[in-house]
């Protein structure tokens, strides 16, 4: 049985939340939440047509695979997440990321419950190209990434989107598991932490499970650590990348000059991505390089991995036991303090 569309009940709770200026935005996102809510089917159903696509069938019973072993070997929330699907066409969501032209610093929104926020979200490409050109004309730059998945952090069932079956099964375990964690732990007005956390914990769960599922030496679990690694090794040069820039902006040039400059740091930036980018293996950075630089670029790429071996130290740290990892970050939320600080500050926990 389908669920009971919960539009209106969206619509009254977002008056209450928010101001006038967020409204329209915020119930359009209602409206397509409510619309997703309502043509969900059962995964039963799904599963009980015999013309199913055999590789549908497969992937939608792996995804029930790897979130009972998040739930049960992790410790992530229990939910009912994954238990519905959706047909889509393309991606599910657009991303709009913007930043100012003269600095690094994030345009941010700020909306009900999730506090401030890095990036705003659409389920439709010109939705996200409207919001887009509103901020080219003011002046920021910007940069749209499709999203084949999103977390309602336990608010409502995600569902399965056909979007998501076209990844393997090692992109699929980390996906999950990735998505799986925002409804863990979710620290309000710290978007850029809550997604690299899920990134660490996305990249090892996968690895952990599809070790028990294939075994340790197996094509799915090497391409589980190259991810881990890849992801190690942009961080690292990412970070290295925003020092230098962050150093640029610093300087006491006119902001015209800085603008003009940044080009040449651009490009060089491009040059020496190309020359490391033999030791990526696999591909999952390979659209970065095409890519038109400009700050909202790589601030939505450093997004997700900024400084990842810090997450690696306190995994070591605490015996490699990512349970424990999940479990200290619960903590840090129930007592308020601040992850990027405590992460920083933590080191190695005995």
């Amino acid at each position: 049985m389908r669920r009971i569309p919960v539009f209106f009940f969206l619509i009254l709770l977002l008056f209450a939340l928010t101001g006038c200026g967020n409204v329209l935005y915020l119930s359009k996102l209602g409206w397509h939440q409510s619309r997703i809510a309502h043509d969900s089917a059962p995964v039963e159903e799904i599963l009980q047509d015999e013309g199913l696509n055999a590789d549908i069938r497969e992937k939608i019973q792996f995804i029930q695979e790897v979130k009972h072993f998040g739930e049960e070997r992790l410790g992530l929330t229990r939910t009912k997440n994954y238990s519905t699907f959706f047909e889509t066409r393309g991606s599910i969501l657009h991303v709009v990321t913007a930043a100012e032209k003269d600095r690094l610093q994030h345009y941010t929104w700020t909306f009900p419950v999730v506090g401030k926020v890095t990036y705003k979200s659409f389920f439709t490409q010109e939705g996200a190209l409207e919001e887009k050109g509103k901020l080219d004309v003011k002046g920021y730059d910007t940069f749209v990434s499709p999203v084949d998945a999103y977390s309602t952090l336990g608010w409502f069932r995600d569902p399965i989107f056909s979007s998501m079956l076209l990844w393997d099964e090692v992109v699929l375990a980390n996906l999950i598991l990735h998505e799986m964690t925002h409804a863990t732990v979710y620290f309000t007005g710290k978007t850029d932490f809550n997604e690299q956390l899920a990134t660490f914990i996305g990249n090892q769960g996968a690895i952990r499970f599809l070790e028990e599922k294939y075994g340790s030496g197996s094509k799915e679990v090497v391409k589980a650590v190259q991810i881990r690694e890849d992801d190690l090794l942009f961080s690292d040069w990412i970070d290295q990348a925003f020092q230098r820039l962050a150093r640029y902006y610093d300087r006491t040039d006119s902001r015209d000059e800085k603008l003009k400059g940044r080009e040449e740091l651009f490009q060089s930036f491009k040059e020496e991505f190309r020359q490391i980018r033999y030791q990526f293996k696999s591909g999952i950075y390979l659209g970065f390089e095409k890519s038109d630089l400009n700050n909202a670029v790589l601030l939505a790429y450093h997004r997700y991995v900024q400084k990842l071996n810090r997450f690696q130290a306190l995994y070591d740290g605490v015996g490699r036991d990512l349970r424990k990892v999940i479990e200290i970050f619960k903590n840090v939320k129930a007592t308020g303090k601040d992850p990027a600080i405590f992460l920083e500050e933590a080191g190695s926990i005995p």
